[in-house]
């Protein structure tokens, strides 16, 4: 999966989900995605801004899989 930030020509930003660059190519070629705001379905790709992993460590989870829990009692235990 990837996801792709886009715009429309009113100037709504939305992010948007695709199995891959050829299924976001040929779903907007196909007007399947619109501008969630006003329904427009000339959409193009916004400029996003990349994570880039600077050799960080990854912040630890609970088994929940929230980096919240890692620390404490889970926040989520017994919902």
């Amino acid at each position: 999966m990837i996801v792709f930030d886009l715009k429309c020509p009113q100037g709504h930003r939305f992010e948007e989900w695709f199995a891959s660059s050829d299924d976001f190519e040929n779903k907007l070629a196909s007007h399947a995605v619109r501008c969630p705001e006003c329904g427009e379905h000339h959409l193009e790709k916004a400029i996003m801004a990349p994570r880039v992993n600077g050799g960080a460590q990854a912040p630890a989870v609970g088994p929940c899989g929230q980096a919240a829990c890692a620390a404490g009692p889970c926040a989520f235990a017994g919902s």
